[in-house]
């Protein structure tokens, strides 16, 4: 069952076409990527995905509901988290507290109420923080769960933008680039949380990523842009052996 459909989506910026008349669909419980040259509008349909955009034409419906005009706080309430390719965290504040602002959209106490943090508003406070725990130690972080963000290595902070979006508890997972500037021990980590949480939390990803080593043994299936085109879809073995795919992006190197 498809639990995300892109039908013919556009999105234009001024006399640039970032996506032409895109469509394809990703089913529930699966790892997909989409993958393609720099500026190929890969970053850009996750922003069309996660609201950040609004696309020109088309619609983006997600477990059957057409989310293309929904806010992006909307769509998070409904499943969506989001880890971005450029670190997006508080650098002063504890990993601790980044990942309970990932809790926000399942906050239900008004501000008076969380102000007093009396009743209700401690109740939920200590049931977001077992929710927030749970995360530390999936993720292996326990050691700095009190230490500030800034203080931290590449390949931690990276983690814990991944944790940040595990927090909302989501149906689909969206990775823009995860590993990008990590050694080949980080990327070995992050793999293997990324298959851990498909797994063990029957999460749908979509993930961009340009190690093609990672794209072709996590994957399920794959979507190829190329300025803005979708030029080959399938899993990847037939992505390997697509002969546009080869020719835009991968190379003879990487095909079968």
């Amino acid at each position: 069952m498809g639990i995300l459909e892109i039908k013919d989506v556009t999105l234009r910026f001024g006399g640039v076409v970032a996506l032409d008349h895109v469509s394809y669909e990703v089913k529930k419980g699966e790892i997909f990527s989409l993958i393609g040259p720099n500026g190929a509008g890969k970053t850009s349909m996750l922003n069309c995905i996660s609201g950040l955009y609004r696309p020109a034409s088309g619609s983006v419906n997600f477990k059957g509901e057409d989310i293309s005009r929904y806010k992006p706080h909307k769509r998070a309430s409904l499943g969506i988290a989001r880890a971005f390719q450029n670190i997006e965290l508080f650098p002063h504040l504890s990993v601790l507290d980044n990942l309970m602002l990932g809790r926000h959209v399942r906050m239900k106490t008004g501000v008076l109420s969380g102000g007093l943090y009396w009743g209700k508003a401690q109740r939920e406070e200590v049931e977001h923080r077992e929710k927030v725990e749970q995360v530390i130690d999936f993720l292996e972080i326990e050691h700095i769960r009190n230490t500030p963000v800034g203080t931290l290595s590449y390949g931690l902070q990276k983690r814990v933008e991944t944790g940040r979006a595990l927090a909302l508890e989501p149906e689909m997972l969206l990775l823009d680039e995860p590993m990008a500037g990590m050694n080949s021990e980080e990327k070995e980590d992050m793999a293997r949380y990324i298959m851990d949480i498909h797994e063990e939390m029957n999460t749908t990803i979509i993930l961009i990523e340009h190690d093609m080593g990672v794209v072709m043994d996590l994957s399920d299936h794959i979507a190829v842009l190329d300025f803005g085109k979708l030029i080959g879809f399938g899993t990847p073995e037939e992505i390997q052996n697509n002969q546009k795919v080869i020719e835009a992006y991968l190379g003879e190197e990487n095909a079968v």
